[in-house]
């Protein structure tokens, strides 16, 4: 009897053991597939494609009140402010390059506010410096064959100074919209302003404040344009 019950018990400790084994086993290959599942979805195709242009430019024009004496003063007032202009035109050409812009639109839902598909995966190119190509072209800059595909170009960074209405940021912007496959489409052409407090700094202490003063103005011209898409 003492042989039969040791015998039972070795039984049910085995079957104890092998049950825990196999829901060990089964809990695995359920985390496995939940794995697989969550890596096929990361993995899956995006439904459409956003690429994006920066720009290489900058412009700024700084005038007074000469300007509003006609073509006399506001030839004056060119003159005047010729290498200022100059000068604030390359320092906005450093402080808002393409790596500025692209940090910028990274902080925007670019595909909600272009009213793209959910889903649509945004890349973003290398500036092209021919502005015949980047203002005028209507077929796509990209070897993609996406059947839902766009474009959003930046093809102009403005800073403007005016005697009465101070200191403004002013952008364009192109969509192109290539969805249903088509090869050639319309350029939707658009700008935005906003105003400005601390660009360009007058030291290097407010160098930070002028940054993000820019950013916020590019953003909100971004923005300001993008109303068109809702």
């Amino acid at each position: 009897m003492r042989k039969s019950n040791l015998a039972l018990a070795a039984f049910l400790a085995v079957g104890i053991s092998t049950g825990g084994i196999a829901q060990d086993a089964e809990t695995a290959a359920e985390g496995a597939s939940e794995q697989v599942t969550e890596a096929a979805v990361s993995d899956a195709e995006p439904t459409c494609y956003l690429h994006v242009f920066p720009t290489l430019e900058g412009q700024a024009q700084t005038t007074s009140l000469l300007s509003g004496f006609g073509a006399i003063g506001a030839i004056a007032d060119a003159a005047k402010n010729k290498d200022r202009n100059v000068s604030e035109a390359e320092y906005l050409k450093e402080a808002l390059g393409p790596r500025f812009q692209v940090a910028a639109l990274k902080q925007i839902d670019l595909v909600g506010e272009l009213n793209l598909p959910e889903g649509t995966a945004v890349r973003y190119e290398t500036p092209i410096a021919d502005r015949k190509i980047t203002t005028k072209v209507k077929t796509r800059l990209t070897e993609s064959t996406a059947p839902c595909y766009a474009e959003l170009i930046v093809t102009q960074n403005f800073y403007q100074k005016k005697a009465i209405y101070g200191r403004s940021l002013n952008n364009r912007f192109i969509f192109k919209d290539f969805r249903t496959g088509k090869d050639s489409t319309t350029l939707v052409k658009g700008r935005g302003g906003n105003g400005l407090s601390h660009f360009p700094p007058k030291t290097t202490d407010e160098t930070e404040a002028a940054e993000e003063d820019l950013r916020q103005a590019f953003t909100a011209n971004f923005v300001e344009y993008a109303k068109k898409f809702k």
